[in-house]
């Protein structure tokens, strides 16, 4: 379908030059405030385009799961609009160091969740467009598409999370997106708390995503080997 090969070709672009702007900032030695300044507008653009997947997907456009894809685009759209964009001073400039050896340290910032999250975007959606053409995709770029996430979903949940929890002071300070009593709907709702109960549900969301994709993987990639052994 026409559509779904430039939506996805858009995607693919767009998340190709955040992924751009991220490495090259860094190697020209840019702090994570200077990253977030200069992928900003693809970034924001490409993740909130993520939602057509879900109106893809309850719509029969695409055969993906809807539960699988409200939970992925949510948890992004959370992250972004919900966590950094609400916190920024401390989100974008923060880290949480998570191991030292001999002088390199492996930290969890905004620097590796836009590297995380841009390339599996690219090959997704690269992979998308070859699918909507019909045709078949290179197999380094199927070898990719199933194999990367196995670091890269991990990697890209913990810096989500880490987002959360550095922002934690600052929404609990200012109370962002809440509501408080007494109001003519007589109804409250707290923000901060939110968050953490949004945090929580990563726990069971997780592992049932990395399944899934664990088993799309053994499909894809063990039946093409298969496959080939067999025609050996």
């Amino acid at each position: 379908m026409l559509w779904l090969v430039v939506y996805n070709g858009a995607l693919a672009a767009g998340w190709s030059l955040v992924l751009y702007l991220t490495i090259s900032t860094v190697i020209q030695g840019g702090s994570s405030q200077q990253v977030y300044q200069a992928s900003q507008w693809p970034l924001k653009i490409s993740q909130t385009a993520a939602i057509m997947e879900i109106v893809h997907s309850a719509s029969g456009l695409v055969r993906s799961p809807l539960f699988t894809t409200v939970v992925q685009v949510f948890s992004r759209i959370w992250a972004l609009w919900g966590i950094i964009e609400l916190a920024p001073s401390s989100t974008i400039r923060g880290s949480v160091t998570v191991l030292k050896f001999q002088g390199y340290k492996l930290e969890l910032s905004l620097i590796s969740l836009l590297v995380a999250w841009s390339i599996s975007e690219v090959l997704r959606y690269t992979f998308y467009v070859f699918k909507e053409l019909k045709v078949s995709p290179p197999y380094p770029l199927l070898w990719l598409r199933y194999s990367t996430f196995i670091i890269l979903y991990p990697l890209g949940v913990a810096s989500e999370l880490t987002m959360a929890w550095l922002a934690r002071p600052t929404i609990k300070d200012t109370r962002p997106l809440s509501v408080q009593l007494p109001n003519l709907g007589n109804f409250a709702f707290d923000y901060y708390w939110a968050c953490w109960v949004i945090a929580v549900l990563y726990i069971p969301g997780l592992p049932q995503l990395y399944m899934y994709m664990l088993t799309q993987r053994k499909k894809i990639l063990g039946g093409r080997n298969a496959g080939a052994k067999k025609q050996a």
